[in-house]
């Protein structure tokens, strides 16, 4: 089965211009040949084009296909020098050289530049045999310009070799190195858009078990109301002063969730700033008693600060559903290595053996991890809640703790 011919541009510009420059000099050796001789030289003209031409597409497809590419190029300038060119023709073998890099892998390259030198030297050895002078003192001089011409065609090619693999391997590390970006920025935007969802779907979680209880019990109150209204005023009253309790509950509750959406357009203002005004309206909201010591924490970096705003909310919106607390402290303080942060509450408090941590204490452990700190948490039945929590403001220490 004959592979498909598949071919490429030239990758780089300046490299065809090179090619071309080459090609024109040979061509104006040709135009004075042909000026000397009252003849144009057509088959010598022939050859320059079709290689010209060749520079300008690269095959892409098999090996076979590229080996014959190659021979081709090899083959004209050889039947050039067939005719007759011995000493103009054989240079071109450095845009051979040149092409090959495109083609093959290393291997494949040295082993068309090694042709290309045997070529060469085949080449020098019947234009040695053409144009020897007599002259003792001649031959010496022209023995001497053919070694001269010889060394540095090997290093013309060597120097072309080396050229071209090294531009073409810092085009791979550009490509490697853009592609590498792009893929960071994908991965980047998906960290983004998770984050988000979790977030979303921890404040829809919120509002539904909150929330949503809130209302159905109003529901619940309001129906049960209106049915006692007629018969039994006294009692329908009772259940509307339920129905209006249910409904400042549910208030606050929206309220809490409106400030969690706009709390990362509040980032501007200084952490403690911020717990103060979560703190005061957890107070009026809630009615806890809710006792701060927090230093001023303006060196604090921002992924650290929102971490720590997080977990005090977390910890408050906890012990207000499910500790039956009646007191809280929250203690920070920061240095100029750490943050220190402990929320402690006298409610109930539960067994970490026997009731495995609820969404909530999983979300600040892991908001924690995400800054590589610290994360305790200590608490027993009838013997209230404390959360500590320790992060490095260098983010260095990674460690999560649970004592009981």
């Amino acid at each position: 089965m004959i592979p498909p011919l598949k071919f490429l541009p030239n990758p780089f510009r300046f490299l065809l211009i090179t090619e071309w420059v080459m090609l024109a000099s040979c061509g104006s050796l040709a135009v004075v040949e042909a000026w000397q001789g009252h003849m144009i030289p057509v088959q010598h003209i022939s050859i320059l084009v079709a290689l010209g031409l060749m520079g300008l597409i690269l095959p892409n497809g098999s090996l076979i296909i590229k080996v014959i590419y190659t021979a081709i190029e090899i083959g004209l300038i050889f039947y050039g020098t067939v005719l007759g060119y011995l000493h103009i023709l054989p240079t071109l073998y450095l845009i051979v050289v040149m092409r090959s890099c495109f083609l093959f892998e290393s291997l494949g390259r040295w082993i068309v530049t090694g042709l290309v030198f045997i070529l060469f030297l085949g080449d020098q050895f019947k234009y040695i045999q053409r144009a020897l002078p007599e002259e003792p003192e001649a031959q010496i001089h022209f023995g001497m310009h053919t070694i001269a011409e010889t060394l540095v065609f090997g290093l013309a090619i060597f120097f072309v070799l080396q050229l071209t693999n090294r531009i073409l391997t810092e085009r791979q590390m550009r490509q490697k190195l853009a592609n590498a970006h792009e893929q960071l920025q994908q991965y980047a935007q998906k960290v983004e858009e998770l984050a988000t969802v979790q977030e979303r779907n921890r404040i829809a979680r919120d509002i539904h078990d909150s929330l949503g209880h809130a209302l159905t019990s109003l529901n619940i109150q309001m129906q049960t109301a209106v049915k006692l209204w007629e018969r039994e005023p006294a009692q329908a009253r009772t259940f509307l002063a339920q129905a209006q309790h249910l409904g400042k509950t549910a208030m606050q509750e929206v309220r809490k969730s409106i400030s969690t959406l706009r709390e990362d357009a509040k980032d501007e203002k200084p952490l403690e700033t911020k717990i103060e005004a979560l703190v005061d309206d957890f107070r009026k909201g809630t009615g806890l008693s809710i006792c701060t010591n927090i230093s001023r924490c303006g060196s604090v970096p921002i992924p650290v600060a929102k971490t720590v705003y997080r977990i005090v909310q977390e910890a408050l919106t906890n012990i207000f559903k499910y500790a039956q607390a009646t007191e809280v402290q929250i203690h920070l303080k920061t240095t100029h290595k750490w943050v220190y942060l402990t929320v402690e509450d006298n409610g109930k408090g539960f067994d970490c053996k026997q009731k495995s941590a609820g969404f909530g204490l999983r979300g600040m452990q892991e908001r924690v991890v995400a800054v590589n700190g610290q994360f305790r948490l200590k608490t027993s039945p009838g013997k209230g809640c404390r959360i500590e929590v320790q992060i490095h403001s260098l983010n260095e220490s990674k460690n999560v703790l649970q004592e009981v």
